[in-house]
């Protein structure tokens, strides 16, 4: 079923030329493709998707949401939803994206489980641009467990934010643990921010709530400024100070207890 408000990259001729591109017809009956054994996860109970995670304020991953989760995911007011696997929206999820007004985006990111199959660039970037759109939060992406496809976006738009490989793998790792892909590591290693860096600067996506944290033993400790220097981005200049840090992780903070309660009063009723 089709909802006005489902925009969908999967008919695109654009993505669909893209993705041919990277392998011969004969090669897509790699598994990858064809036999994803990936399957959401069981409803823990909390009313919240599995992995849910505030990535920054008004921005969220999470595995793939059932009915059960619909109450709570209702009270972070969404505007844009991220699809990452290719399967059809179950008629549940799609009636709740079109009766709560949420504009959704299905666009399918390829399993890093074939060294030689892989999402295009042109794909990876408008996923990126539309987490580098205010305008668009709240904002949830997903796939199916909220571990790879979607630790490998999230991990690219740390690297557009200034991030440095360490930090963004060290990320994708503390969520897709214990199950953690070697090529996924290698496509973020392998991802280059360059081309979106100005976006992200103008849009003033570096430094400030998106900045590196610098007191996480697991992440590297190199400044933003230096990142981006070294990249050809010699005008930035931060000024941040551990106040604005702080300040993330307060409003991080708050949203995510807000929703544990959001989802203990759901249990209640």
């Amino acid at each position: 079923m089709a909802h006005a408000n489902n925009r969908s990259w999967v008919d695109s001729d654009h993505v669909a030329k893209a993705l041919c591109a990277i392998k011969s017809p004969l090669e897509y009956s790699s598994k990858t493709i064809n036999f994803d054994e990936s399957q959401p996860p069981t409803p823990d109970g909390t009313g919240r998707p599995t992995n849910f995670q505030t990535i920054a304020p008004g921005l969220y991953r999470s595995s793939y949401p059932h009915l059960l989760h619909f109450a709570t995911l209702e009270d972070l007011s969404l505007k844009t939803i991220i699809t990452f696997v290719p399967e059809d929206l179950p008629l549940a999820y799609g009636n709740f994206i079109s009766t709560q007004g949420i504009v959704h985006y299905h666009v399918p990111i390829l399993a890093n489980k074939d060294p030689d199959i892989y999402t295009d660039v042109e794909t990876v970037h408008r996923v990126l641009e539309l987490m580098l759109d205010p305008n668009n939060y709240p904002m949830l992406i997903h796939c199916n467990k909220g571990k790879h496809r979607t630790g490998c976006m999230t991990a690219c738009f740390r690297k557009v934010c200034g991030w440095t490989d360490e930090a963004a793998i060290a990320e994708y790792v503390k969520y897709a643990a214990p199950k953690e892909r070697e090529l996924d590591k290698a496509f973020i290693t392998q991802f280059d921010p360059a081309l979106l860096k100005p976006l992200a600067l103008e849009r003033n996506y570096v430094g400030g709530v998106y900045k590196q944290p610098s007191g996480d033993t697991n992440i590297s400790e190199r400044s933003v400024a230096t990142i981006y220097t070294n990249n050809s981005v010699a005008t930035y200049g931060t000024s941040e100070t551990g106040e604005l840090q702080h300040e993330y992780q307060e409003r991080v903070r708050k949203e995510n207890n807000d929703l544990m309660e959001s989802s203990r009063l759901w249990s209640h009723r």
